[in-house]
């Protein structure tokens, strides 16, 4: 699992099946729609809703300084004019288009577990070709990552860092890529066996120890997306 939380209230921890859907209409609004006209502001709270589930499992900085970076973008692109200056359009642009979907993707990975993300999938009848790269996916991060780290570690013990890299690039790059590109190739073949090994790949319905069912919660807080989603088109 990736960064599973998970000693959090069962407020916090969605139905996967919901996650999803919030993700993918949070992501379609913030990223085809603009802060003009009255229906910038079902955008700004559809945009927050990502901001308030990381606060709400306690990431409280990263949370916070989320939102005041969707909040700041969302009033410059709404109530001021600054396409003359063209760097800081470009910044607020991708902030307000990008920033709340990347945020709902993390809240996903950090608190939802792959066994239980496949189990939604495949309630919802997505392709085996679509999950099983997705298992591998969720396993291959944290790995390449813990890799990385080791990696790093043994090249801080053969002196080995950063600032030997502007007088030798060549030699820092083969110390710190080469062995991580080995590692990625090896690994990911490692996690696939394993996934298909598990009988990810099997065409028949799979058993779980995990029970997924919408509860009342779930369902108040996808018609509550629904319903600004319609708002912000109606207005």
């Amino acid at each position: 699992m990736l960064g599973y939380i998970s000693n959090k209230p069962r407020i916090f921890n969605f139905d996967p099946r919901v996650k999803i859907t919030l993700m993918l209409l949070i992501s379609f609004v913030a990223m085809t729609g603009n802060s003009l006209g009255l229906h910038k502001y079902p955008r700004l709270f559809l945009m927050l809703i990502p901001v308030c589930l990381l606060i709400g499992v306690g990431f409280y900085y990263k949370g916070l300084i989320l939102g005041i970076m969707i909040g700041m973008s969302w009033y410059i692109e709404a109530f001021m004019s600054i396409r003359t200056q063209l760097l800081l359009f470009i910044v607020v642009i991708i902030i307000t288009k990008f920033a709340s979907a990347l945020a709902m993707g993390y809240f996903i990975v950090q608190t939802t577990q792959v066994e239980t993300l496949i189990q939604g999938l495949e309630r919802l009848k997505v392709s085996r070709k679509v999950t099983l790269p997705l298992a591998v996916m969720f396993r291959f991060i944290p790995t390449i990552k813990e890799e990385s780290s080791a990696i790093k570690d043994a090249m801080t013990m053969r002196q080995i860092d950063v600032k030997s890299a502007g007088k030798h690039p060549i030699k820092y790059i083969e110390y710190r890529y080469v062995p991580l590109i080995n590692s990625v190739l090896k690994i990911g073949n490692e996690l696939t066996m394993s996934a298909i090994t598990r009988g990810l790949n099997l065409t028949n319905a799979r058993t779980s120890i995990h029970h997924i069912q919408m509860t009342l919660l779930d369902w108040m807080m996808l018609l509550g997306t629904l319903s600004l989603v319609i708002l912000y088109y109606v207005m």
